[in-house]
């Protein structure tokens, strides 16, 4: 991936204009929009995901299956989502 963002002396961030323009309708659209919206598409699955693995996840340890080999299929599915998810808000609370 070819980075579109440059940083600049004082730590924020900027893009070519090339990379982004500003329609009549005062929206924002083009290249640099478009990976920000799979970045953010991105951390919506994760999250919608992760929330679906607890759910199921539920119903296995009220029964007392929380040992069985679906629910630590399931629980190891959760945590590698959960783990990539905490990078990424983690990479986002440095770029404050």
């Amino acid at each position: 991936m070819e980075r579109l963002t440059k940083k600049l002396a004082n730590g924020s961030y900027a893009v070519e204009g090339s990379a982004i323009a500003v329609g009549e309708d005062g929206l924002a659209y083009g290249e640099a929009v478009d990976r920000l919206a799979h970045y953010e598409n991105v951390r919506e699955t994760l999250a919608s995901r992760i929330a679906e693995l607890e759910a199921r996840l539920e119903p296995l340890k009220a029964s007392g299956r929380a040992r069985s080999a679906t629910a630590q299929q399931l629980t190891a599915q959760k945590l590698a989502l959960s783990s990539t998810l905490s990078l990424m808000e983690s990479v986002e609370r440095s770029a404050r």
